[in-house]
């Protein structure tokens, strides 16, 4: 009597396992029908739309002095006309956030790496609009040159 109730038991930890998984992951019944729709879809080469950025300017400091200086030229990737024109509307904003962000991240990236490792940067430009403009408004952020003046 004793091993069928502690099977039982086991039995029940395995199947609650299961089910939570299945929910996590939204699979089987606990996947969204509508997540298709929701979906914004991929458009074709000619489709993409570009929001170009005025350069930013980011001081980089240290040792209460400017260590060096780094300009961005950005542009951000739209999938449709209305995110288009929410982005052109929110571009000061945005900027001001990507400024905010990078101010920070940049002489954290320094101390561990002896160069900006652009892909991370991409990455957190990204989330850093999607957190202003929404989730999925803005596909992808493409950097299009860094320039680096170091302070002699």
């Amino acid at each position: 009597m004793k091993k069928i109730f502690i099977g039982f038991i086991v039995l029940i930890c395995i199947l609650g396992g299961a089910v939570g998984v299945m929910k996590w992951m939204e699979l089987g019944p606990f996947a969204d029908p509508h997540a298709a729709e929701q979906k914004p879809k991929k458009p074709t080469k000619g489709e993409a739309k570009f929001v170009e950025m005025t350069p930013l300017l980011v001081n980089v400091f240290g040792n209460d002095k400017v260590l060096g200086n780094f300009q961005f030229e950005l542009k951000l990737e739209v999938w449709n006309d209305a995110d288009f024109a929410q982005v052109r509307k929110m571009t000061p904003i945005l900027k001001d956030a990507f400024f905010k962000d990078l101010h920070t991240f940049i002489p954290r990236m320094l101390k561990e790496q002896d160069q900006l490792n652009l892909a991370v940067l991409q990455q957190r430009l990204l989330m850093r609009s999607d957190i202003v403009l929404g989730k999925g408004v803005v596909q992808s952020v493409l950097i299009q040159s860094v320039v680096d003046t170091p302070q002699k």
